[in-house]
């Protein structure tokens, strides 16, 4: 290697072929190479690999390339595509060969100054409206293989094709942007000559924010400082020229320009106990374009001015734990969306967290016509809704003997009622039963439930008026009379 015309921007090299040629190699083995220089200060870093080569002896050149077609033209170029060889002469192709010629003169010259690799090819400076022969030949370690020639020649002129729209995977998604954001849809088309591109919104006219940019080969919308009155389906885009109209598509999932939600509506406090309370809200006005994902409660001591997440749910109503007995809390919740969280809505007023005294009261309204019947040996049951704030303590007395749970006897009792169960009624059941209901209100009312003489088929219970009550106590009490029959065969 020497060099000859140096100057400050270039030199010109000369070398000599390589006196030896790579050997010792082993047939059938494949092989990669690659190349390093070396001068007096060392050997440089190599060079790229080369394609993997398969040692072995030449058998015979490719056959000739088949299906070769013209796929696309213009006024300066023509693309050739075609399929391999049917046979590669028992060695790997290397490349393609591409040659032309004009039809009226008949000298084939080469195209390419490498071999082609890829099965489809684009001559370019062509002269507009000139006709065309192309062929193709395969290339491998043996050499040329046969050519494989288009069947007729081709003129090198703009092919006119309606438009076709590409839509890929995102333009169908749905694109969620935040107030006073940007989004861009871009989309690909084909057709010749350049359709133009045409874009319209469902419901509504495009904003003055909207920017369109369309070229020979694509048309992007772009809308800056989205608002929620973006928000839509940007639904039809045509392409269009003189030659056809693409088909329209309608984009599947809408644009949606959020920000952040409305407050939400009336926060209320609907109830305490000793360590809880009990909020309820409304949705807000509005959700700023975007699904409310859920709310934030959060509270304070009265006079403090630190405010603390008491929790986060997704429905209008929330049971707030572990706050401290007779302390005053003041609440308030905020409505969260995907662009972020809404101004807070306060309750009207700061709460006391206590448990409520409510006086124990019985509803006997619920026994038809005052009068319950049945058979002797058969079971009655005396259903009462009950109330009261502490919930409270229930007694059933038969006279003055308090009522325990046996085999016939069962007394099931909740927050809400409670009911005395008698199996297998008999003589001995008979007598004034009394319901006591007592807790810390202050109040006192009692039910008594008598059961009187025997006829002959049936039982009965006959509901009175409740008895007196008596506010020295915390006692609640009324009666029921009820009648037991024997069955006389």
């Amino acid at each position: 290697l020497r060099f000859t015309n140096i100057s400050a921007e270039k030199a010109t090299l000369w070398w000599s072929p390589p006196e030896n040629d790579v050997t010792h190699l082993t047939e059938g083995y494949e092989y990669e190479f690659r190349v390093m220089a070396e001068n007096g200060a060392g050997v440089g870093p190599p060079s790229g690999t080369s394609r993997l080569f398969k040692c072995r002896e030449p058998t015979s050149s490719p056959s000739a390339p088949t299906l070769v077609k013209v796929i696309d033209s213009t006024k300066t170029s023509i693309t050739l595509e075609w399929t391999k060889p049917v046979f590669d002469g028992g060695m790997q192709i290397i490349g393609y060969i591409i040659e032309m010629c004009k039809a009226s003169l008949e000298e084939w010259h080469r195209v390419n100054t490498q071999t082609c690799i890829q099965t489809r090819y684009t001559v370019t400076d062509l002269e507009p409206g000139e006709e065309y022969k192309f062929r193709v030949c395969a290339v491998n370690g043996a050499g040329k293989g046969e050519t494989s020639e288009i069947p007729n020649a081709v003129q090198a002129l703009d092919r006119l094709t309606s438009p076709e729209i590409d839509i890929d995977a995102d333009f169908k998604q749905t694109h969620i942007v935040k107030n006073g954001g940007t989004v861009t849809l871009h989309i690909p088309f084909r057709g010749k000559p350049a359709p133009l591109a045409t874009w319209t919104k469902a419901d509504g006219e495009l904003g003055v924010m909207v920017d369109i940019n369309t070229t020979e080969t694509f048309s992007t919308l772009t809308i800056e400082n989205c608002t929620r009155y973006d928000a839509g389906k940007y639904t039809l885009v045509i392409a269009e020229n003189q030659y056809g109209q693409g088909e329209p598509y309608e984009m599947s999932e809408p644009i949606i320009a959020t920000e952040e939600p409305a407050p939400p509506k009336r926060l209320d406090v609907i109830d305490t106990t000793a360590t809880t309370a009990s909020l309820v809200w409304m949705k807000p006005e509005h959700d700023g374009g975007s699904r409310i994902t859920g709310y934030i409660v959060e509270t304070r001591k009265k006079g403090s001015d630190r405010w603390v997440v008491g929790g986060q749910t997704k429905s209008l109503k929330m049971v707030l734990e572990g706050l401290v007995e007779n302390t005053e809390y003041e609440f308030r919740v905020k409505a969260q969306n995907d662009t972020g969280v809404s101004y807070p809505r306060d309750a009207l007023t700061s709460v006391i967290v206590k448990e409520p005294r409510i006086e124990p009261t019985a509803d006997l309204s619920g026994i038809n016509k005052q009068l319950i019947t049945c058979k002797t040996g058969s079971s009655f049951a005396i259903d009462i809704p009950i109330s009261g704030r502490p919930a409270p303590k229930v007694t059933w007395k038969l006279e003055e003997m308090k009522l325990k749970e046996t085999d016939r006897v069962s007394i099931k009792t909740s927050q809400e009622r409670t009911t005395l169960t008698v199996k297998d009624s008999k003589r001995g059941d008979s007598g004034k039963y009394y319901l006591t209901l007592e807790n810390a209100a202050g109040a006192e009312c009692t039910n008594s439930v008598s059961l009187l003489e025997m006829v002959q088929e049936s039982t009965a219970c006959l509901l009175n008026q409740p008895g007196q009550s008596r506010a020295k106590t915390n006692t609640v009490r009324q009666y029921l009379q009820m009648v037991i029959h024997d069955y006389i065969a």
